[in-house]
């Protein structure tokens, strides 16, 4: 029996196009909603949310570049969850006339904004996708010769997040007080229990000696004239320093993050995107190991991230690109599903994991479509030949988390909720390496 398949490629290259300089367009459009709104990424909030925490905004942001004939977008907002982004593609498509599967589009993975439903359920729906195509519109109409430049640098803003208890201890806090608390929320109680735990059990919470990828990784692009133009963000780490007590809108650490960048280099636009992020919280998170939910935090970790990110942006050199092509190819990955999910619908054994792997030059993206563990992205740009690889979380899909093999013999929050069966990364990690084998 065959363990997984992968589907036919599409191979797109800007063929026969006489060389060129490569060209850019960057915009950004604001989503902030101007009424409450759901929020989401905890259970535990029963109530929309009241208010934005300063001022923080919330956008949408979209960097195109076009290299010959051929387009890519990059579509990044502030938001959490978003639903549906085959639906989102194809409305960007038909207002920039790129093809849908030249659009890369994700969120930040923000746990204090709402997510966005292409439906169009509520006015800040309607908001968002107005805010969305007239974004795309101006990105698309701005395309100019740019310079590129990409290097990195190291943030330990993230921290690993599975935490292991060291003891057994009976204490009315639940292991996990964004989900269900006794003291706020959907389940809160006037007669709190005390709740036993286990020591040896994995539970969410600050794991200051587990594995990260404290990878910070940059690409420049300025116009030709030298002038700043766009500046690409990598990193992994969970949005989630506000935890589920939180009620007011805000941008998170990345949201900070990109405002510091922007008032550092003025005309500078920056996009931020997701890494593999599945097991990293930020070092600080509302609501477990005792903290509070303090925005304050919040905004000195991007700052933070910021600082870092400002350093390794001076020491770049953009320069002017010529016969870059851009190599695209697509395939779905099957991976075994949970065994307790097949025991529902024993018809349904597999899940279809939707994957776009890039190449711009020495530039590499590929995409993965929920909440990737670390270590399993790092194969991922590992196995990407070229110069600078990067991993695109929550993006084009959301399949939930993929932890690694040994986390299921760990237990966790993680493996609790995967869709995936443990024998899921040993067929990925082949999947990949038959997508890569492409680009050689």
């Amino acid at each position: 029996m065959r363990l997984y398949w992968i589907a036919p490629g599409l191979l797109l290259l800007a063929c026969g196009a006489r060389a060129q300089d490569l060209r850019a367009g960057y915009a950004k459009a604001d989503i902030t909603p101007t009424e409450p709104v759901y929020m989401g990424g905890y259970d535990l909030r029963n109530a929309p949310s009241d208010g934005v925490h300063g001022s923080d905004r919330l956008y949408v942001r979209v960097l195109i570049f076009e290299a010959g004939s051929a387009r890519l977008a990059f579509v990044e907002s502030d938001v959490i969850g978003t639903r549906q982004h085959d639906v989102w593609r194809e409305k960007v498509s038909a207002a920039t006339g790129i093809p849908a599967s030249h659009i890369l589009m994700g969120d930040t993975h923000n746990h204090a904004a709402p997510s966005p439903n292409p439906a169009r359920k509520s006015n800040w729906d309607v908001q968002f996708e107005k805010a969305l195509l007239a974004a795309a519109a101006k990105a698309a109409a701005s395309l100019e010769p740019a310079r590129i430049a990409a290097g990195a640098g190291r943030s330990r803003i993230g921290m690993n997040r599975r935490k292991v208890i060291p003891a057994d201890i009976d204490s009315p806090r639940s292991f996990d007080e964004n989900n269900s608390s006794q003291f706020f929320g959907k389940h809160k109680t006037d007669n709190p229990t005390p709740i036993h735990e286990f020591g040896g059990v994995v539970r969410l919470g600050a794991n200051p000696g587990g594995p990260i990828g404290d990878a910070l990784q940059l690409v420049r692009i300025d116009s030709a004239a030298g002038k700043p133009l766009a500046l690409m963000i990598h990193y992994a780490c969970h949005g989630t320093s506000l935890g589920g007590r939180n009620g007011k809108i805000s941008g998170e650490w990345m949201g900070r993050m990109q405002e510091y960048l922007e008032r550092q280099f003025p005309g500078l636009g920056c996009i931020s995107i997701q890494g593999a992020a599945g097991d990293i919280n930020p070092r600080v998170v509302g609501g477990l190991d005792g903290n509070a939910d303090n925005i304050e935090t919040t905004w000195a970790l991007g700052e933070e991230i910021g600082r870092e990110a400002a350093r390794v942006y001076r020491t770049l050199a953009p320069e002017p690109v010529r016969s870059w092509r851009i190599q695209l190819e697509t395939t779905d990955i099957l991976l075994p599903r949970q065994y307790r999910e097949v025991l529902q619908d024993f018809r349904n054994t597999s899940v279809r994991v939707p994957t776009t792997a890039v190449r711009l030059g020495d530039l590499m993206w590929t995409t993965f479509p929920g909440e990737l563990f670390n270590a399993i992205g790092r194969y991922v740009t590992a196995s990407m030949p070229a110069t600078h690889s990067f991993l695109m979380g929550y993006t084009n899909g959301s399949v939930g988390y993929f932890p690694e093999r040994k986390a299921y013999a760990e237990g966790g929050y993680e493996v609790a909720v995967t869709h995936l069966d443990p024998a899921a990364q040993p067929i990925y990690e082949r999947g990949i390496t038959e997508l890569m084998k492409r680009f050689r």
